[in-house]
């Protein structure tokens, strides 16, 4: 797995757990009778079988499970082993079913999955279409990973597509390749399923601001889809792989308020629950 990239000053923020990024101005916002907040998070949460994983998913997951009921919407990748264990404590009321029901080394599905308190329909997933599997880069072929959506309904009559992705991993040159494979199907599906709709797309995009071609790929994509990064947004100055992107329609306008790493994903004596930070959005809507 490729690890987050940050900035000097975003990685002496993230190890005390202080980087918080907020925005408050909404212009019309506050004239609009129809104004709501949800809180969005996305968590790579490690959970490859317990010594393949970077992580320690038996002892991290049952703890990570509670936290979950915090946000609106949780989004998680590489939950692939554990679900049973991820899902005990999340006592929001709409959740989606894993890929596999009893998931083997061969099929281990593509760890992707939601929890949230608004409902969705026409939840689907789409598998990349190739993986590198050199285990000098990053063996991506174990899993079948790729990107999901669901249409959320965050009041009555009001939708929101939310894309939920983990990208290939990995250095090599065929990792590249596939990497942008794959975002590029993620770009034609944004365009041919949610033409005209507010979109989120959030989770491990693998994909690192400093890395020329992973820049050059972002602004490619953002370019296309119309997708706006909450970190840069906010000016959160922190380079992470782990990204929640929005896009505003016509009649539903998202602004972004707040970009957080949250503090309380660790352990007593302040260990990372994953091998991966956990990334929080918070959003107004107002449904014109």
């Amino acid at each position: 797995m490729k690890q987050p990239l940050r900035t000097l000053l975003g990685a002496l923020l993230l190890s005390v757990g202080l980087v918080a990024c907020g925005a408050e101005s909404t212009g019309d916002a506050d004239v609009d009778s129809t104004v709501r907040e949800f809180r969005l998070l996305t968590y790579n949460v490690a959970g490859l079988p317990q010594g393949l994983s970077s992580s320690n998913p038996e002892l991290y997951i049952p703890m990570i499970s509670p936290l979950l009921n915090d946000y609106d919407v949780a989004l998680v990748q590489e939950d692939f082993w554990y679900h049973g264990e991820l899902s005990a404590d999340v006592e929001l009321p709409y959740q989606s079913e894993p890929m596999w029901e009893e998931p083997t080394i061969e099929t281990m599905g593509d760890g992707l999955n939601r929890f949230t308190t608004f409902p969705f329909t026409d939840h689907i997933r789409v598998v990349w279409p190739s993986c590198h599997g050199h285990l000098d880069c990053a063996n991506d072929c174990l899993a079948t990973k790729g990107f999901s959506v669901a249409r959320t309904e965050l009041e009555e009559g009001v939708f929101v597509d939310i894309y939920n992705l983990h990208a290939e991993a990995g250095g090599c040159p065929e990792d590249y390749i596939a990497r942008r494979e794959g975002i590029m199907v993620l770009k034609d599906h944004i365009l041919e399923h949610s033409d005209g709709e507010a979109i989120v797309v959030a989770g491990d995009y693998n994909l690192s601001e400093s890395d020329p071609l992973d820049k050059e790929l972002l602004e490619e994509f953002r370019t296309l889809t119309g997708l706006e990064e909450t970190c840069s947004k906010l000016s959160c100055g922190v380079d992470s792989i782990d990204k929640i992107m929005i896009r505003s329609s016509e009649s539903l306008e998202l602004v972004p308020l707040q970009w957080e790493i949250p503090p309380e994903f660790v352990d007593s004596e302040g260990n990372d629950l994953s091998d991966h930070r956990p990334v929080m959005g918070r959003y107004r809507w107002i449904n014109h």
